[in-house]
């Protein structure tokens, strides 16, 4: 944290930024001074000195999150290689252009970091980079020419970083019979991941006046038994002990052929609870609401393993 606050003044104090038109872009040479880097933001460009307060670290790999069959994949905010990151943070809103996160700077008018400039606005421009405990964050001071700000992210976007916050469950998977025990071809197999798992979700993500909630409600389980796939609109009824025969279930499998010539001599099962996600929003929106389509859970795994069963003949 010493260093990162360090880092903030020395850049504040001493990061000269220059704004060239698009006209002067076009005339074949960036119009930035030696040691500045040109910029594109918004109609012109920013000549930006990047300071570097660290050795910076290789990005971490956030894990992407598929939309289900038939979902639409949550619009949100992205780097240059395509990975998505949240559109709000504590360090302020993603700036697609410098490729940091931006927030005003309440520097006052006369400082270097307004450059000599009365009107526009100052902004600090965070990135970050993870490498496995370590953060390393590159700071810069930004003046801009009016109009030429961050925008706030959509509430699309909101609701697409409030997505990627829900704890969505890793299905925890149930059959009877159970593993290690075997089944049979013909021998109707339960399956149900726990009722606790199959709950709605809530999260609410603000930035300024704008607040989006998302939801996410459990519509299906689908499951990889090994030869096939089945989805399940529910979670199952566990089966228990000293159930009758005239007992029945929404969730279950019959194996046609024994999974002999699987790996080890069983099939790698899965389950992966489909969620419905929705959002609404609140304050200042330009719509009230929208619909994520079907995402998917971390799948869950198990194994199963079925065999025939041999018939005795007795005279």
């Amino acid at each position: 944290m010493l260093n990162r606050a360090l880092a903030i003044l020395v850049v504040a104090l001493l990061l000269p930024l220059l704004v060239m038109t698009p006209r002067a872009a076009a005339a074949g040479h960036s119009g930035c001074p030696a040691g500045t880097n040109p910029v594109s933001v918004g109609s012109g460009v920013v000549c930006v000195v990047v300071t570097d307060p660290g050795e910076p670290g290789s990005a971490g790999s956030p894990g992407p999150r598929n939309p289900g069959e038939g979902g639409q994949a949550p619009v949100g905010c992205h780097k240059s290689d395509g990975t998505e990151v949240p559109c709000q943070t504590h360090d302020g809103t993603w700036w697609s252009g410098p490729q940091c996160y931006a927030a005003p700077y309440d520097a006052p008018p006369g400082t270097p970091a307004w450059q000599g400039h009365t009107d526009g606005s100052v902004w600090q421009c965070t990135s970050c980079t993870s490498a496995g405990t370590a953060t390393t964050c590159n700071v810069q001071m930004m003046w801009t020419a009016p109009g030429q700000q961050p925008g706030p992210p959509t509430p699309e976007q909101l609701a697409s970083t409030a997505l990627g916050q829900l704890p969505l469950a890793r299905a925890d998977i149930h059959t009877a019979p159970e593993p290690p025990a075997a089944t049979y071809i013909g021998v109707e197999n339960w399956l149900w991941v726990p009722d606790g798992q199959w709950a709605t979700l809530h999260k609410s993500v603000t930035a300024g006046a704008t607040t989006v909630t998302v939801t996410a409600s459990p519509s299906q389980t689908v499951w990889d038994l090994g030869p096939t796939a089945i989805t399940c609109y529910g979670p199952g009824r566990p089966w228990v002990q000293g159930m009758t025969e005239a007992a029945s279930t929404t969730c279950a499998y019959t194996y046609k052929e024994t999974s002999d010539r699987a790996p080890q001599g069983q099939f790698q099962i899965s389950a992966t609870i489909r969620y419905h996600v929705t959002w609404s929003c609140s304050g200042t929106c330009p719509t009230t609401g929208g619909d994520l389509g079907l995402v998917d859970a971390p799948a869950g795994a198990s194994t199963m393993r079925v065999l025939q069963r041999q018939t005795v003949v007795v005279q």
